[in-house]
């Protein structure tokens, strides 16, 4: 296949992936923030979901406020997507701020309801940031 041929079949699964799951979704999973286990971080935690997938949020606190958040997933397009967009969502606000999120919050955060066999990722993801903000409690 020509490079020519190849940006074209390439641009037409860009569009069939935007039309299915929302362009925030997309640009999040090809062009992930905040991914990555960051060298130092307050808390952790890894929470697999029903599909197999896994999601470990990394946070760096201070005082009563996110700092950083960092990610690393083994999961699909839609798991990598929601876990960059509550990166971004999470840091700057306040722990109380955060144990409040809900998947919707998430949802409306990427503009989009994810397709059934993906709405579990939204849940994942919100499941996985609290349960790293638990072990802030021990």
């Amino acid at each position: 296949m020509r490079n020519d041929e190849f940006d074209i079949v390439e641009q037409m699964v860009k569009v069939d992936a935007d039309k299915r799951f929302g362009p925030k979704v997309t640009d999040h999973f090809h062009n992930p923030r905040n991914y990555g286990k960051p060298e130092t971080y307050d808390c952790s935690t890894y929470v697999t979901g029903m599909c197999g997938d896994t999601v470990g949020f990394f946070i760096t606190v201070n005082g009563d406020r996110i700092e950083r958040v960092g990610y690393e997933t083994d999961g699909c397009g839609p798991t990598v997507a929601c876990a960059s967009v509550l990166s971004d969502m999470a840091e700057g606000k306040t722990l109380s701020e955060v144990a409040a999120m809900k998947p919707q919050d998430l949802l409306d955060e990427l503009g989009t309801d994810l397709p059934v066999e993906n709405s579990h990722c939204a849940d994942l993801a919100v499941n996985a940031l609290k349960a790293a903000l638990e072990k802030l409690k021990v």
